[in-house]
């Protein structure tokens, strides 16, 4: 009787274990296999800057000046940038896509006015994603004469 049971079970076990996975759909609906799967790994994004600090050196109270920062998605999943904090109203970051494939990168390009600023500045710029690192940030330093 027990084995009887026991082979039940497993049988019951094995019918439900393939609708327990939760199919990758396209915009439209219709399945499809998913291509960030491999390897039997788990399923991350990664954002990776290239450069996460840029010096504009001196500039003249007024002038405006930008900086692309290039970053990557290293995971094997889509990174998607859920918001950008820029540390003030004086520093406006522009992204060049909001979600980034597994190894692809994207440009989020800095800029920032100097208008009502003097001397030494460090401005932060801070991008929200659902990267196992879920906040990752860039610095900016201008001296403002």
């Amino acid at each position: 009787m027990r084995n009887t049971i026991f082979i039940f079970a497993l049988f019951c076990a094995m019918a439900i274990a393939p609708s327990c996975s939760h199919p990758v759909k396209d915009d439209d609906g219709r399945l499809k296999k998913s291509e960030y799967v491999g390897d039997a790994k788990d399923k991350y994004a990664n954002l990776e800057y290239v450069e996460d600090f840029h010096d504009f050196g001196t500039v003249k109270q007024g002038e405006i000046v930008s900086y692309a920062f290039i970053f990557r998605n290293t995971g094997n999943i889509p990174l998607v940038v859920k918001d950008v904090i820029a540390g003030c109203g004086c520093t406006k970051p522009t992204l060049s896509a909001k979600i980034v494939k597994p190894n692809e990168q994207a440009i989020m390009e800095i800029t920032f006015n100097s208008q009502g600023w003097q001397g030494v500045q460090y401005k932060t710029i801070t991008i929200h994603s659902n990267g196992i690192y879920p906040k990752k940030s860039v610095t900016i330093k201008v001296n403002v004469i």
